[in-house]
């Protein structure tokens, strides 16, 4: 618990001064991010057996996060199919040179996979951040996520005793989830002043975080599980890997773009 909140103290303030100016300084910390998310998700493949391009899923992670920095518009659902495409069809040509008698179209399907369950959905973390002068939207979505995961996470190990989904993730329980979910409504009212955010907005949008955040959580959970690791790797003592800080983002992410783009400022 002590090296958790540590580690927390030390890198949360950085986490915030990016998000806060935005900029190079948010590109550079996403990129990073993303690089070890990537690799940690390889590094699991690995441990299953398979043999995903690493140089393949790593540049178009890259290029998934640079591409949304250089197209911050609200419109681009042209140019995402087009960027997706050529993502999908750099993975199939780098097949030809994993140079695996067997099994090889796992290994470029366990490629793609980790090319968008990271960069793809990571890369929409731009895009909120770019819908005010300061990242008001993504605040809000850090916030809330935050506060979601910390009551989980005690409430589990307070009160915890029915699990939630044992096969995936052992520790879950009931009690956990919906704590984590309740602190996720209360969170959304709370800071919604840090997106101006209307207060059954900030309240739909808690209730939508609040399940799809632990949703995202219980994916990462279940791959964790499948290559028999308890964290994707030890990057930051008492909380694991980057993938271990980031996967409530990934369904959640998207999630709030699209619902703040159609919804709210429509």
């Amino acid at each position: 618990m002590i090296r958790r909140i540590v580690t927390s103290l030390v890198a949360t303030p950085v986490v915030l001064v990016c998000v806060y100016f935005g900029g190079v300084p948010f590109l550079i910390l996403l990129l990073g991010l993303a690089l070890f998310a990537v690799n940690e998700f390889y590094n699991l493949m690995m441990k299953k057996g398979y043999f995903p391009a690493y140089y393949v899923g790593n540049l178009i992670t890259l290029f998934f996060i640079v591409f949304a920095h250089y197209a911050l518009k609200r419109n681009w659902e042209p140019a995402q199919s087009a960027i997706l495409t050529l993502a999908a069809a750099a993975a199939l040509i780098s097949g030809i040179f994993l140079k695996r008698e067997k099994d090889t179209i796992v290994d470029i399907a366990v490629t793609v996979l980790g090319m968008i369950y990271v960069g793809w959905f990571f890369s929409y973390l731009i895009f909120i951040r770019s819908l005010t002068e300061h990242g008001g939207y993504l605040f809000f979505l850090l916030f809330t996520v935050w506060a979601m995961d910390i009551a989980a996470y005690l409430s589990g190990i307070v009160f915890g005793h029915t699990p939630l989904m044992p096969s995936i993730s052992p520790k879950k329980t009931w009690e956990g989830a919906i704590a984590g979910f309740l602190v996720c409504l209360i969170a959304a009212g709370i800071f919604s002043w840090t997106a101006q955010l209307e207060i059954w907005h900030a309240l739909i949008l808690g209730a939508l975080i609040g399940v799809f955040g632990q949703v995202s959580d219980l994916i990462e959970s279940l791959i964790k599980r499948d290559a028999g690791v308890k964290d994707s790797s030890n990057l930051f003592p008492g909380h694991g890997g980057v993938l271990d800080r980031i996967d409530s983002f990934i369904l959640t992410g998207p999630l709030m773009y699209y619902y703040v783009v159609i919804f709210v400022i429509k």
